[in-house]
């Protein structure tokens, strides 16, 4: 399957939904289940992205959008450099294929050049394992642990969310 990496669009919207629908369905990377992948939810991420921060999309050759990376800093001058609120979706029809790693390359090429931004943070759950890994051969350090932080329902124990960030320059 050939596909391309581009910038997000609002036309985009649906496809990004499917997307994120379709992975809280497989379960195990996002934090939020298929029934939160709500259309606001989605509109929300897709127009901050759009207005301060950055969102891509792997597209297939016939339209189908496979996978979705965004991520904005915050409004306050303070923290204005910390490119945050980062969640990346891949269809898992289309996992294992190297969309997501080639998805954060393109967002940290295009997050190293706009001078505004120095840090790229994310979280992640202490068991997703493969995530980890794809992280840290980004080049992703562990900045700390949030003990207990995510529920998982059913009877299942909390699990610790990990903060990770990515220094875009050397005086961060």
């Amino acid at each position: 399957m050939s596909y391309s990496i581009r910038a997000s669009t609002l036309a985009d919207e649906a496809g990004i939904r499917a997307v994120y629908r379709a992975a809280a369905r497989q379960g195990g990377g996002l934090l939020r289940r298929e029934d939160e992948i709500t259309n606001g939810y989605i509109r929300h991420n897709l127009e901050n992205s759009l207005r301060i921060g950055l969102s891509l999309v792997a597209q297939a050759d016939d339209g189908r959008i496979l996978a979705e990376i965004h991520a904005w800093p915050s409004e306050t001058r303070q923290l204005g450099h910390c490119l945050t609120n980062l969640t990346v979706a891949v269809d898992p029809a289309a996992q294992g294929r190297g969309i997501g790693r080639a998805l954060f390359v393109h967002l940290i090429a295009s997050a190293k050049a706009n001078p505004k931004f120095r840090i790229i943070e994310l979280y992640c759950r202490e068991d997703n394992r493969r995530a980890i890994e794809l992280y840290q051969s980004m080049g992703f350090v562990f900045e700390g642990r949030l003990r207990g932080r995510v529920w998982q329902g059913d009877g299942r124990p909390y699990l610790d969310d990990l903060l990770m960030a990515l220094y875009l320059t050397a005086d961060a």
